[in-house]
């Protein structure tokens, strides 16, 4: 089912449910072009729907709708099906490498899979603090390593949503954890990233592969202890009941994306082509302009939270490490002292991941350019 309330919420919630409807099939009639775009989550942009406004992993979604329509001048239809209706992300992914859709969601850990070279930029620590990664993404060498492995496989990435990892453990666990020796014995849940996986077995704690459905559950009845995740996407879900404590060690992103077919991309006129673009582009600034304002006051994870925020409300304690005990994660992460992820490194590309390092830390601005035109 195509979610078409979008309208509703650009348009203040002033207009009833079947105007809205009505509107949107006559912006699709008129179109020259439909992009189809397939979200793996469900948004809440109208009535009816529940969760909270900002689904952080399809953040930014209903700004590219509305600029893509606006800047092609009507021209391009965007169709929304949200929800996982056209299937979960690494589905939704290859059905966007094929052309079955024009654009869907997906992380770039799962789009690795596809694009091995993106596994680099799950080095952990490799990246470091937020502005680090948008430094990263607003750059030429990104485009001419990572952006070009992607479209190397028909695969544009629109535009990202990099939210920090954090360790986030259930109530039943009462040990207050600040250094990884805490995790010793525990049972954390890991996805199917290669190196978030050879991070926890270098800590000591036990790398629990579960579904997804089934992550909720295992936290409440103890079947494991803890899941390595962005916050924002938990409590999206409903895990803050379960989740009693929360640990910035932040070496790792979720980094959402949203991916455009490179075929049906190029194949549009130049001006269509841009349009698209320039949607991309403010929906990009979009993300880049709120992510910390959401963080703060939609899931309560940041020091100055209120306290009616997200888990600090749900009485989930946050812990923010000291630079002390950051370097002792650090340490016992690092490249240097660790082969498996040297010989992941030089699987994956040796010369990129160096570059992306040299980037992320530089002193480069991170503000949002036009990275199609670098």
């Amino acid at each position: 089912m195509a979610s078409i309330g979008f309208s509703f919420t650009l348009a203040g919630g002033q207009k009833a449910l079947a105007e809205v409807l009505a509107d949107e099939a006559a912006k699709k009639a008129a179109a020259k072009h439909i992009l189809t775009m397939g979200l793996d989550a469900t948004l809440n942009q109208f009535p009816g729907r529940v969760g909270t406004p900002h689904v952080v992993w399809v953040h930014g979604a209903p700004e590219f709708k509305a600029a893509v329509e606006r800047q092609s001048q009507g021209q391009i239809y965007v169709e929304v099906h949200d929800g996982g209706a056209l299937g979960g992300q690494a589905e939704l992914l290859k059905k966007v490498q094929q052309g079955a859709v024009q654009a869907g969601s997906c992380s770039m850990q799962n789009a690795a899979q596809l694009v091995p070279v993106l596994n680099v930029l799950d080095v952990p620590y490799a990246i470091g603090r937020d502005d680090n990664f948008w430094r990263l993404l607003f750059s030429k060498e990104f485009n001419d390593i990572f952006r070009k492995g992607t479209e190397d496989r028909r695969l544009v990435v629109a535009f990202a949503h990099p939210w920090s990892r954090k360790v986030m453990l259930s109530h039943n666990v009462t040990t207050k954890v600040r250094l990884p020796n805490d995790l010793a014995g525990m049972k954390i849940r890991v996805t199917a990233s290669k190196l978030e996986q050879m991070a926890f077995h270098i800590l000591p704690a036990s790398a629990t592969p579960i579904a997804w459905a089934e992550t909720f559950s295992a936290l409440k009845d103890g079947v494991m202890e803890g899941l390595h995740l962005a916050p924002g996407s938990g409590y999206d879900v409903g895990m803050a009941p379960v989740i009693g404590q929360i640990i910035d060690t932040d070496w790792m992103y979720n980094t959402d994306s949203i991916w455009l077919n490179k075929t049906w991309l190029d194949a549009l006129d130049p001006d269509l082509k841009e349009a698209v673009m320039e949607g991309a582009f403010e929906a990009q600034t979009h993300v880049f302009d709120t992510y910390k304002e959401i963080l703060r006051d939609t899931f309560g994870i940041m020091p100055d939270s209120p306290a009616d925020a997200g888990f600090r409300a749900a009485g989930t304690e946050m812990t923010f490490l000291t630079e002390d005990e950051r370097a002792i994660w650090e340490k016992t992460l690092s490249v240097a002292d660790n082969p498996s992820l040297q010989e992941a490194i030089d699987t994956y590309g040796r010369e990129a991941y160096d570059t992306a390092v040299k980037v992320a830390r530089s002193d480069a601005d991170t503000a949002p350019v036009r990275w199609w035109k670098l």
